[in-house]
């Protein structure tokens, strides 16, 4: 009997932390952790009330209290609180329509803060990343529409999805160092990376992306109007942490990739270099850049699909090189605009019209700020395209 005890407080223990090894371990099919999902809590559930059951009807039987049943009770008992807590879900808890600031002006935003600005329906809003890295998803509404901005802070890819038919978003686990999503309403899961559905009720199924940029909030608080920013307090700034404390560090500075095996990645550079990949349907195959290659040569025109890359205060935006039909030859202008060398026509750093002959707005092209290892496990056929 003491083995039995012992035997299931240790299985209820494996189980509540399968969260954990089964997204480190990439053996492990991303489905067994979807199956996971709705077991771990009612299995220790169960193993503790069982546990409880059978200490009691002991207690019976002999007429006093089995006292080395305590310790495998309290190992199960730590199960259940681990079911809990040990779960990607927990560990970065989505935020559902968060509150806006009254005045931009006055959050404590720095300078060189990130933000991922997103103009969808008639609504622009944004969201400082380092915010957005805790929660590593965002769900807001943008009038009639859902959107679910998305940070997977091991390979760096941000994406924001139109959710307005299947709801919000949740984070379900991780596979291939990359986050999967799931949605509230059926919990299907979704490779984040790839936006294609792996398992669950709405299989198969594709996430639709929405254009959105990275402006620094230097640049952002220029813009006029200003668009609404999410309120966040200092506290929200404080420095990103992994569930196990310090681990965060040793991956940046060791160029891990937890989940993700070195033989099951390409290692033609370090994982962590940031590239610029052109996520945009023009590109057929997909092309992407370097982005410290971008950065320094300040502009870069892709003629074959007609797109045009601008680097400002370290961020790179995308743009078709023509406005309705007619080409324009942009370049970085004055107090971080954009102009026309052409027709002297200039654009505020979102390709808002200001002031020139082409009174018409930049089209913005849908490009990723990622890390190399993710774009090519997710893009095995994008080209890789060098900065002249």
């Amino acid at each position: 009997m003491v083995f039995i005890f012992y035997a299931f407080a240790i299985l209820s223990l494996a189980v509540s932390t399968a969260a954990v090894y089964m997204t480190l371990i990439q053996s492990f099919p991303v489905q067994w952790s979807y199956y996971h999902y709705f077991i771990r809590k009612p299995f220790t559930w169960a193993v503790l009330v069982a546990g409880v059951i059978g200490t009691l009807l002991m207690s019976w039987q002999i007429d006093g209290l089995p006292l080395w049943t305590f310790p495998p009770l309290i190992l199960m008992a730590l199960a259940v609180v681990l079911a809990h807590r040990m779960h990607q879900e927990n560990a970065f808890k989505a935020v559902d329509f968060p509150a806006m600031a009254n005045n931009p002006l006055k959050l404590p935003l720095q300078d060189n803060m990130e933000l991922a600005v997103i103009e969808y329906n008639g609504v622009t809003k944004a969201y400082p990343l380092d915010y957005v890295i805790h929660h590593h998803i965002i769900n807001d509404r943008f009038e009639d529409k859902l959107v679910a901005l998305t940070y997977c802070a091991m390979c760096h890819s941000i994406i924001p999805f139109d959710v307005t038919d299947i709801g919000p978003l949740f984070v379900g686990s991780f596979k291939n160092a990359n986050m999967i999503v799931a949605d509230k309403k059926t919990k299907t899961f979704f490779q984040q990376a790839s936006c294609e559905s792996v398992i669950g009720k709405l299989h198969p199924f594709t996430l639709t992306m929405i254009p959105f940029q990275v402006l620094t909030w230097s640049e952002v608080k220029k813009l006029n109007p200003c668009p609404k920013v999410v309120r966040v307090t200092k506290q929200d700034f404080k420095a990103f942490e992994l569930p196990v404390k310090g681990l965060w560090k040793k991956v940046i500075a060791n160029g891990l990739t937890p989940g993700l095996s070195s033989k099951n990645r390409d290692n033609t550079f370090s994982p962590q270099t940031h590239v610029v990949g052109i996520t945009d349907k023009i590109a057929n195959p997909q092309v992407v850049y370097l982005k410290d290659e971008l950065l320094k040569q300040g502009v870069v025109n892709n003629e074959e699909l007609g797109v045009v890359l601008v680097a400002v205060n370290g961020s790179v935006l995308g743009f078709k090189s023509s406005v309705e039909e007619k080409p324009v030859s942009i370049e970085p202008g004055a107090n971080s605009t954009l102009c026309d060398t052409k027709s002297g026509t200039v654009w505020d750093v979102r390709g808002k019209f200001i002031k020139g002959e082409i009174e018409s707005n930049l089209v913005p092209v849908a490009i990723s700020d990622e890390y190399w290892f993710s774009w090519k496990l997710f893009n095995p056929g994008s080209k890789l395209v060098h900065c002249k």
